[in-house]
């Protein structure tokens, strides 16, 4: 996802930070900063998905304007005396290889990238080497917390919509309970068990975002029994598994679905990772829902890290709020969460926040 009208930032400077196979992260640093005033830093690792350094959305894409979640939050950073190191993703740089992928294109090769970051941070000459801050969105969350557990040392997190269980169970829970939880929590499951399946065709907004696809009322009627519904479903989730795992899919090849499963749970991770983390979620988020993000508080709180949850109102995936007609959008940040969001980064970057 690229944009060739990207303005030009005058109010920084951007260094080249080398990756692998010719791959560079930009490092975009206040004018200010230097050996004998290094600056902290964040790392920004990306949801999901196909982005570009800047994290750009095109209109169609958002359901608003035109939006680079990076490239904004990036500006607020620098604003606010923080460097930030932003990077294409693999997901963007890498051939799929037909769904097959490689060994480069899997979860743990953007945890190869991230701790190459950190390391590249930590080493320059501009940079307080002891102030840097892994921030992701989303999966980049999990790919935060899996490269502070390979880091070691003190960690400084910053996570942004986590989810918490290990893979294969959040994501049946997205492909086939929050689906359930919504038929019923929506009203439209009756006390003897048939959906309404017209109705709930025609809440567009309230599976906005989500569930873009309705398509049971045309396979099973206006009306279904709950229990045929379930089984339905999970045979549907089960053979997009098989064939995400064994063949790949529109989205990520096999490579990486083999390896992102393979992986533990990320709050699993919490037990060899020490130092500060905040943790953000949006309270109409039905993607990483709050329920993971309490997961992963509470179990850092036990691990003994200093541990920040906000629930932002009114807020869903990627932290924007819904359109007038109630639909859900997907940036630009909305603008008192950014604010809250660098506000976090500056806390747990202050010496003292791990504990």
């Amino acid at each position: 996802m690229t944009d060739d009208t990207t303005p030009e930032r005058t109010d920084e400077r951007v260094d080249a930070l080398p990756l692998d196979q010719g791959r560079t992260a930009d490092l975009r640093l206040p004018h200010e900063a230097g050996p004998d005033r290094p600056v902290p830093a964040a790392v920004l690792l990306h949801p999901f998905g196909c982005w570009d350094k800047d994290a750009f959305l095109p209109a169609e894409a958002s359901g608003t304007v035109p939006v680079r979640l990076f490239g904004d939050l990036g500006t607020a950073l620098v604003g606010a005396g923080i460097g930030a190191a932003v990077f294409d993703t693999r997901f963007l740089t890498e051939d799929p290889a037909g769904g097959a992928g490689s060994d480069r294109f899997t979860f743990t090769g953007l945890v190869d990238d991230a701790v190459r970051l950190v390391e590249e941070l930590r080493a320059h000459p501009d940079v307080d080497g002891d102030r840097v801050v892994l921030l992701g969105v989303s999966m980049g969350a999990e790919v935060a917390l899996a490269a502070a557990e390979r880091l070691g040392g003190d960690s400084r997190l910053v996570v942004v919509a986590p989810s918490a269980e290990a893979r294969p169970v959040f994501q049946r829970w997205m492909g086939l309970d929050r689906r359930l939880e919504w038929l019923v929590a929506g009203g439209f499951t009756a006390p003897d068990g048939k959906v309404d399946l017209a109705a709930a065709r025609a809440d567009t907004t309230g599976r906005s975002g989500w569930w873009d696809e309705f398509d049971l009322a045309d396979r099973f009627g206006d009306s279904a029994d709950l229990e045929v519904l379930r089984a339905e479903l999970a045979l549907e989730y089960d053979t997009w598994e098989r064939q995400a795992r064994s063949q790949g899919e529109e989205s990520a090849p096999a490579s990486y679905w083999s390896d992102w499963f393979a992986q533990p749970a990320p709050y699993l991770r919490l037990a060899g990772i020490t130092g500060a983390i905040s943790i953000h979620v949006g309270a109409e988020d039905w993607t990483t829902p709050p329920r993971q993000a309490h997961l992963l508080h509470h179990q850092a709180q036990a691990h003994g890290l200093d541990s920040q949850l906000t629930i932002h109102p009114r807020l869903g995936h990627l932290m924007s709020p819904r359109t007038a007609e109630g639909l859900r959008t997907y940036g630009p940040f909305d603008p008192d969460f950014q604010r809250a969001l660098v506000e976090s980064v500056d806390r747990v970057l202050r010496p003292g926040a791990s504990g």
